[in-house]
């Protein structure tokens, strides 16, 4: 049987490792003030007839189909003022068990400064400069992740790669690109690193054993269990 993906491991959504107060529900937090959902999906119908292959899912503007990686634009609106957002350009392995998004792969679009970019509600030509930053920034970060051994190139990159997070999403990259040697020393070296006397990692540990054993004895089954946690993780985020 598969490792169940945890509820408890991250309650909020997560932009590198700071809550955005959005639950897995997709609510707000009571102390975030925001612009109104259907605001942003009427943003993302005028944008989507230029975005083929992509859908809108409340704040979640997606692409699809939805293969190993998940490829998104996530609006965010400021606690401070309900008219003033901004989107997150982000890459999640799917076969990494979650519950829920969380951005450690991504950013948020940038203006022209390279400063993070707040757009206004009220803005004239909202969704052309929106769009045009989707396409400037936004697609060019995707397509250099369409694929797991490219998410792993990515990961190393970013800061804090060696957090158990991390060190997770390259042990199981590895393992789905079949490279089942060195997808061991990465699940090795994540174990080394985990502290069972937190619950996450308690739970991420006894995922990894459990993925370790099978596949010391037969990959191909291990790639099994990267399926079906990959087929939950869709089902759990609502795909």
């Amino acid at each position: 049987m598969a490792a169940r993906p945890s509820t408890e491991e991250n309650k909020y959504i997560h932009f590198r490792g700071t809550p955005s107060l959005i639950n897995l529900q997709g609510t707000r937090h009571p102390m975030q003030i925001s612009m109104k959902k259907k605001q942003f999906e009427s943003i993302c119908k005028n944008v989507l007839p230029n975005l083929p292959g992509f859908a809108c899912k409340g704040w979640l503007l997606y692409a699809r189909p939805t293969r190993h990686i998940l490829w998104g634009f996530y609006c965010e609106s400021s606690s401070f003022d309900p008219s003033i957002f901004t989107v997150t350009v982000f890459v999640l392995p799917l076969y990494v068990p979650t519950a829920h998004l969380h951005f450690n792969y991504g950013h948020r679009l940038r203006d022209d400064r390279g400063c993070e970019k707040w757009w206004n509600i009220d803005e004239s030509d909202l969704t052309k400069k929106l769009l045009g930053s989707i396409q400037r920034e936004g697609l060019p970060f995707l397509e250099r992740v369409r694929e797991p051994s490219q998410l792993i190139s990515l990961v190393e990159r970013l800061p804090g790669n060696t957090n158990p997070h991390s060190l997770e999403a390259i042990a199981y990259s590895l393992a789905i690109t079949d490279d089942f040697a060195c997808a061991q020393v990465a699940l090795d070296r994540l174990m080394k690193v985990l502290d069972v006397n937190i619950g996450w990692q308690a739970e991420m540990m006894v995922r990894a054993r459990q993925f370790a054993e099978v596949l010391n004895v037969d990959p191909q089954a291990a790639k099994g269990l990267l399926v079906e946690w990959e087929e939950v993780t869709v089902k759990n985020l609502g795909l």
